[in-house]
Order: structure tokens, then C-alpha cells, then sequence
């Protein structure tokens, strides 16, 4: 008895957990076996004659499609025309096409209505009051916060940043997207240029939204980038945007400058450890500038700034992402541009330019590493040496500055600088002969001594010489040091790409032992590679003779 009741509680605790049993069972589908069209008959209502009860009314109208993007070449021809279609002028963007975004939901009417119906507003001076929205609304205000945004706007229209919250600058940003048919297109563009170089030191989240609502504002209305972008802000500009290509246009050759190591680089120049603050202008300004002069030494037919020959791209992407705007102004934006940073060759030549050339700047400022450069060609070569040859002067070696420039020490033992004089002359003639005779007179008395000249001793066994041990000590990198003394930069790279090493490591290494032995250097950097310094240009020679 005791045993079954320990079974049944045991089977009860183990049926706690069955969920199965808890949900009540299920009935099994019917289906009827026979599927075969059936004939359905109404039967006619109380009062109603059975012609109307069989009839069913037609409808009034077809019910709203909605447009599916195509999916394949057949849709594809039968999608609907765009709205508009341009070609931009001085621009690397061939084709703009605009579609209106097919939606039967009016989002944001609200928003514009009062939009129109502040746009002509004036504020009145008032304090500052907080407000924060993700997606900022004059609904979403109270009485202070519209009058200090109202304050705000009359501020910033007349040049003035006043320090306010991010918020209010998209509700700003808002209004100049939405007002289309209140703010002229150019001074939305510029007004949102301003937002975003007033405030972007501020809010740095500025950057992820307005480079990109400026081109789309600017692809809508068929206008050109905003003429107040140049230098920093430009480059900024190309980096954040999605259609980097658009913000080329800004400045002409000037922007293909710019854009050539942003967009066509796989090495970044501003993040070089060498490019520090007080070494930044003189990066900018001398690979600007090589690239400049290769630019205009190579011409438009294969050069850099042949755009024909760069890869056309393509860019489906709706207008204004991320912002608030109403379906009326929104646009699906097509655009066909010539691709900068999908141009491999050009990447490949543009990147090695900018590496041979911080090579040639860190020679300059004496930093002795040197980036790695692969397929530069030799007129290449050529003709960043020549323009490098003026911009930056051939530093002077240190052996060269020694000789010209004497220690401090020795000015102290310059003898006194006094004129020719012939009576001063026979003065010292005079005294110089009474000292002798003095000195005759006082040795004449005294008796010479024989003194035994003592047997040189043999020296000691030594080992060898220091030139010997210098001699062995190079002796395997006489190759390198014979190409140095030659100056032929070319053979250096190959002897010391065959010890596995690279140049300056080799040139370190032969540094260090003539510092060890004769306690200064032999090689020393000239740009290209090494050469010899001038003073021991014969001891080096003898070294590998």
C-alpha cells in the first residue's frame, strides 16, 4: 500500500512538468475528399425576390497597387519612368535620376503645416531652456522651449552660433528640408552647410547626417555643393558622406586634389607618427603639391586626373535618411558617377606617390625609417625628385655642419687679431736673443755626463691593428659599403634585400661597428639611400680593398 502511494506521487511530480498534458487535446482537420467545383445557391431573404438575392453589385472602383521594385530584366522594363533626369555640370556624377516615393500614408503633414505656419516667426530675446527629443517636433515643445528656439533662429540667421541643445539643430535641419516651397533651395543648402560647421565641434553626431541631406538636397534641386566648403571642411565633408564623389566639384582640380588621397589612398598620411602638429603643414602642403605637379605633368589621358578612364558606379538610395521629412518632398535618388576609390590602378599609383614622398619628407626632418614602396615607376620617380628638389632643400650631412661650425670651446684660444707692425717684430728679435744668451751662460760651467742610451725593448705581441679588426668586422657588408661609396642607391636595396634586412637596418649595423672602433660613423642618409661621408671616404676604400 505504502509502495503504490509513493509510485502515484512520484508519477505526479513527474507530470508537473508535462506542458503536453495541460493543453487540451486537438481536433484533426477535415478535409472534404471530393475538391471539385460546387455550385452555391443564395436563398433570397424575407421579402426580397430571388434575382436580387443571386445578383452581386459590381465595384465601384479598383483597389490602389502599390509599385514593387523589380527583380529581374523582364520588371525591370516595365518599371515606371523617373520624374526627372539631369547630368550635373563640372561634376563626376553623369546621371541623376528621381523617383517620388510611392506611399499612401502621409507621414509628417503635421510637421510641416506648423513648419509653414512658424516659418515667418520672430523671437524675442529669452533664457535658454533644455530640450532633448530623438525626433524633435514643435508638438513635442512647451511655450519656453518654442520661444527659445524662435530666439535661437533669429540668432543663427543673423551669423550668430549661440550655444544651444542638438536637438534644436535637427528641428533646424528639419525645417530647411520640409520648407521647399517657403526657403529657396540654395539657402536651404547653405543653411545647412552653417548648422554643420557651426556646431560639429560641438556635436560630432552632425557629422553622420548633414554631409549626406546637403547632396541629396542639392541632387533634388540640381544644385551645386555648397561654395563655403573648402580645405579641412571639404575633406571632412568627402569622408562622411556616402556619395563622396559629389563634394569634388567644390573646388575643380583643386577637389580631384583633395579627394586623390582620401578617396584613391590605401595609406592615410595624417595618421603617421610623424605627422604631428608642427609637422602637419609641411605634409599637406609638399604631397598636396606632389600630387598637384604629377597631376599636371601626366596630363588628362592616363594621368591622375583622367576621370574617363576611372570606373562608373551606381547609387539607389532614398533622399534625406535618418531625418525627419514629409512623403511630399521625399525622393528615391539614382545616381551613375565615376567611382574614385573602386579605381584599383589608380589606388595602387596614388599610394605609392604619397609613401615615396612622406619617404622623402622624413629624409628632410631626419627620421631614418622609411615606408615600404612597390610598384612606383622610375620616370615616376623622376619627376617627384625634380619637384621635391624646390620644395624641399637637401638637408646638409652632419659631417659638413661640424667642419663649418667650430665647438664653442676653441674661440677661446683665438689669439688676440693686432695690426702688422716691423718695430714689434724686431722687439721680440731683441728679447728672444737675450734669452738665449742667458741660457748659454748659465750651462757653460757645467761638466757634460756620459749617459748610456738604453736597448729599445722589444714590444709585446699585440694583436691586430684596429683597421684589421674594422676590416674583418665589415667584411660582411663590403657589398653594401662598396655601393655606398658609389652612391648606387638601386644596388643597396638588392645587397640588402639578399641578407634579408632592409637598407637602414643594414646601414645601422655598419653605423655601429665603426662607432665601436674608430667612435663616429661612416654611412650617412642622402634620401635615396647612403653614401659615404666625405671625410672617410679613403678609410672606406681601404676597408674593402
Amino acid at each position: 500500500m505504502e509502495e503504490n502511494k509513493r509510485r502515484a506521487r512520484k508519477d505526479e511530480m513527474d507530470d508537473f512538468w508535462d506542458i503536453d498534458a495541460l493543453i487540451p487535446p486537438r481536433r484533426a482537420a477535415h478535409y472534404a475528399r471530393d475538391t471539385e467545383a460546387v455550385e452555391i445557391v443564395l436563398e433570397p431573404r424575407d421579402g426580397e425576390p430571388r434575382s436580387a438575392a443571386a445578383t452581386v453589385p459590381p465595384r465601384e472602383s479598383e483597389p490602389e497597387r502599390h509599385f514593387i521594385p523589380p527583380h529581374t530584366k523582364a520588371e525591370a522594363r516595365h518599371a515606371p519612368p523617373p520624374d526627372a533626369e539631369y547630368t550635373p555640370e563640372n561634376s563626376l556624377i553623369r546621371t541623376v535620376r528621381l523617383y517620388r516615393q510611392k506611399s499612401p500614408y502621409p507621414y509628417y503633414e503635421d510637421f510641416v503645416r506648423d513648419a509653414m505656419r512658424l516659418h515667418g516667426v520672430h523671437g524675442a530675446e529669452c533664457q535658454h531652456v533644455t530640450f532633448f527629443s530623438y525626433v524633435p517636433q514643435y508638438s513635442q515643445m512647451n511655450r519656453s522651449q518654442l520661444e527659445w528656439y524662435l530666439w535661437w533662429r533669429e540668432q543663427f540667421s543673423r551669423g550668430e552660433n549661440v550655444t544651444t541643445d542638438y536637438s534644436y539643430l535637427l528641428l533646424y535641419a528639419y525645417e530647411q528640408i520640409n520648407l521647399a516651397g517657403r526657403i529657396e533651395p540654395a539657402e536651404a543648402r547653405d543653411a545647412l552647410c552653417r548648422v554643420w560647421l557651426g556646431y560639429r565641434d560641438t556635436f560630432r553626431q552632425l557629422d553622420a547626417y548633414i554631409p549626406d541631406w546637403i547632396v541629396d538636397l542639392c541632387l533634388i534641386h540640381r544644385l551645386p555643393p555648397p561654395p563655403m566648403l573648402e580645405g579641412q571642411s571639404l575633406s571632412a565633408a568627402m569622408s562622411r558622406a556616402a556619395l563622396k564623389e559629389f563634394y569634388i566639384a567644390a573646388l575643380g582640380e583643386e577637389g580631384l586634389v583633395r579627394a586623390l588621397p582620401l578617396l584613391c589612398s590605401n595609406y592615410d598620411f595624417h595618421k603617421s607618427k610623424f605627422c604631428t602638429r608642427e609637422n602637419k603643414p609641411l605634409f599637406e602642403r609638399v604631397i598636396y603639391g606632389t600630387l598637384r605637379e604629377i597631376g599636371h605633368k601626366t596630363g588628362k589621358n592616363g594621368g591622375l586626373f583622367d576621370t574617363d578612364a576611372m570606373d562608373t558606379s551606381r547609387m539607389v538610395r532614398a533622399s534625406y535618411q535618418g531625418a525627419l521629412c514629409a512623403t511630399s518632398v521625399k525622393r528615391k535618388i539614382a545616381v551613375e558617377y565615376t567611382s574614385f576609390s573602386c579605381s584599383h590602378e589608380l589606388r595602387y599609383t596614388v599610394t605609392d606617390i604619397i609613401k615615396y614622398t612622406e619617404n622623402c619628407i622624413r629624409a628632410h626632418i631626419g627620421v631614418r625609417s622609411r615606408l615600404s614602396v612597390y610598384a612606383l615607376s622610375a620616370d615616376m620617380r623622376a619627376m617627384i625628385d625634380a619637384y621635391l628638389t624646390q620644395v624641399l632643400p637637401k638637408r646638409e650631412s652632419a659631417a659638413v655642419k661640424k667642419a663649418e661650425e667650430p665647438a664653442a670651446y676653441e674661440k677661446l684660444y683665438d689669439l688676440p687679431r693686432a695690426a702688422l707692425s716691423l718695430s714689434n717684430a724686431l722687439e721680440i728679435e731683441r728679447a728672444s736673443w737675450d734669452t738665449t744668451e742667458q741660457l748659454i751662460e748659465a750651462f757653460d760651467g757645467e761638466e757634460e755626463e756620459a749617459t748610456e742610451v738604453p736597448e729599445p725593448i722589444p714590444a709585446a705581441p699585440t694583436e691586430q691593428a684596429p683597421s684589421c679588426d674594422l676590416r674583418n668586422a665589415l667584411r660582411p657588408y663590403a657589398a653594401f659599403l662598396r655601393a655606398a661609396l658609389d652612391e648606387d642607391f638601386a644596388a643597396q636595396r638588392v645587397v640588402s634585400r639578399q641578407t634579408g634586412k632592409m637598407a637602414d637596418a643594414v646601414a645601422d649595423v655598419i653605423n655601429e661597428i665603426a662607432t665601436e672602433y674608430t667612435g663616429d660613423v661612416l654611412l650617412e642618409d642622402v634620401g635615396e639611400g647612403y653614401a659615404v661621408i666625405e671625410d672617410y671616404r679613403d678609410q672606406a676604400l681601404s676597408l674593402i680593398e
